[in-house]
This record gives structure tokens, sequence and C-alpha cells, in this order.
């Protein structure tokens, strides 16, 4: 028996993926019995290896199954989170978009607001000038005091001074007033020396020109027109007085007259005619309109009552009335 024992060779096997191959240490020899018992060690070891990948797999499933069921939910989760912050962007985004029209506006109000800031600096800056100004005028001010106190000092003394020149003041204004009344009467007396040097004679302001020779009223009036004058009105008792006296009793023409037999009387300078105080200067019974042509005035009569109404187209000594005016100095 042991010698048989002995003579069996030991079976040795490899495992190459899922092929299985027996061989013995030293080349079996090519019997019957010897083939079927390597095959059932074939199949023993193939069911050993198999028990052992179930039992790998059963172990593997039983340590991995936990660990993915987990994962899988916190993939779900991570998932669910993503979601969610996927949503708030969206929510972001719009109210971005909804606020970036605010955003513009704020941006225009900002560079408005610069713009007012630059122009608040400039008024700063001439604030700070007017105040250097300011300073400076101070100081000179300041330094002025000294002076301001003498003149305070002297104040009692400078307004007695101020009242004699006050004083001395009217006197002037006096004198230069009589001087230019002085003035007016020289210039008025040399104007009055030149018209009466040319034919005129002079009665409380106006200058009367008495002629020579005989016009009718239309043509004395022509010459009176030439020389700056008219034929002469009458407004007072001393106006006629001094032309009827003046005239010496002979007829001349005066500038009254009228327009058709039945016109109203009207001094050709245009003054006012004082119907009451004319009739203090008609010779009784005039006028008359004798034979309906008597439309001008002469002075008839060496007094006061020496008007007479004529015709206008006979000739008559006349007289022309220019009023004063000073001449240029």
């Amino acid at each position: 028996m042991k010698t048989a024992e002995s003579e069996v060779p030991d079976a040795h096997f490899t495992v190459d993926k899922q092929n299985i191959s027996l061989w013995p240490r030293e080349p079996p020899p090519k019997t019957g019995s010897s083939l079927v018992l390597r095959k059932m060690c074939t199949v023993r070891a193939a069911v050993i290896l198999l028990t052992l990948v179930l039992l790998a797999s059963v172990l593997l499933q039983a340590v991995f199954y936990p660990w993915f069921m987990s994962a899988l939910s916190d993939g779900k989760t991570n998932a669910q989170l993503l979601k969610a912050r996927v949503a708030n962007i969206s929510s972001l985004s719009s109210e971005i978009k909804r606020n970036r029209g605010g955003v513009e506006a704020a941006g225009v109000q900002v560079q408005m607001v610069n713009a007012s800031l630059g122009r608040v600096h400039s008024y700063i800056r001439r604030l700070e000038t007017s105040v250097k100004e300011a300073n400076a005028r101070i100081q000179i001010l300041t330094k002025s005091w000294e002076d301001v106190d003498n003149l305070n000092t002297r104040i009692p003394e400078l307004k007695r001074d101020l009242d004699k020149a006050s004083v001395l003041n009217e006197k002037v204004r006096g004198l230069q007033s009589s001087l230019e009344n002085i003035r007016k009467s020289l210039k008025q007396q040399n104007d009055i020396i030149q018209m009466v040097s040319q034919g005129w004679k002079y009665f409380r302001g106006n200058f009367y020109y008495f002629s020579r020779v005989s016009k009718t009223w239309y043509s004395a009036e022509q010459f009176c027109t030439y020389r700056d004058s008219h034929l002469t009105s009458v407004t007072s008792e001393s106006e006629q007085e001094f032309l009827y006296k003046t005239a010496g009793g002979l007829i001349h023409w005066i500038g009254l007259t009228k327009a058709g037999s039945e016109g109203t009387w009207k001094w050709v300078d245009d003054t006012p005619f004082d119907k009451v105080l004319s009739r203090r200067f008609w010779i009784p019974g005039e006028p008359n309109n004798y034979g309906h042509n008597e439309h001008c005035t002469n002075l008839k009569m060496p007094s006061l009552q020496s008007w007479n109404d004529a015709p206008c187209d006979t000739g008559f000594l006349f007289i022309c009335k220019r009023p004063y005016k000073p001449s240029e100095p």
C-alpha cells in the first residue's frame, strides 16, 4: 500500500482567468484511472473557485451598497440645491435687469452731482479769494485806526472850520448869484444897445420898431416878419401909453385885424385878444367898419383911446414888436 501511495504523483494546478490547468510534478503514466481522478480534482477546484467568487461578490455588495445608496442620495440632494441656486441666479438676473435702468439714472444723477460739486468748488475758491482780499483790507483798516483816532480828536476843530466854511460858501454863492445877475444884466444891456443902434426901442421886455415909411397893413406885416417880429399887439395900458406917446400923434398900423365883415378881431402874433381891455383903447364910435371894408387897426390919436379901424390897403406908418431873446454867449 505504501508503495502504491508513494508512487501516486502529487497534483498541481494553476488558475488562469477561467481556465484551470492541472499537471503533475512529473508526467503521470498514461493510465485510465489517473485520467478520471484528474477530472474529479478539476471539478472540485472549479466548484471551490466559484464558491469563492460568489462569496466575494456577496461581500462586495454588503460593503459597497450602503455607500452607493448614500452617494446617490447625496447626488440627488446636490442636484436639488443646484436647481435652487439656478433659480436664484435667474431671479437675480431679472432683478439686475430691472435695476439696470435705475443704475443708469443714478449714474446720470451722479454726473449732475459731480458737476454741481465742481461749481461749488469754484464758488468756494472765489470765496477764499474774497476772504483773502477782505483780510488784507482788514489789515489796512487796522493800521488806519491810529489815524482815525487822531481824526476823532480833531473833529470838533474840523466842525468849527466846516461851519466857517459853510458861512463862507453862503457868501460865495450870494456873490456868485449877484455876479450872474450882473452878467445877465450887462448882457441884456449890450443886447438892448445893439438893437437900439439898429433903430429899435426897448420897453418892458420887448423891442419896438417905429417905421419911417408908409406901407399897407399886409406889406407892413411882411416887413416885420423879415425882421423876426410882427405888427405890435397891445396887452396892457402901460404898453398902450408907450405906443401912442412914441408915435407922436402920427397914424401907425398895429397888428389887430379881422377876417370878413362879421369876423372877430385877433392879434397877428397870436396873442389872445382881450375884448374887455380893448374897449378902453378904441376911439369912441369905433370900430364902425365904415364901407364894410375896415378890417385892420391903427393908432390914430395921441391918447389912450386911439384905436381906429381902416381899410387894410391904405398906406400908413407901422410899429413892429419883437420879444427880447438873450443872444448866444
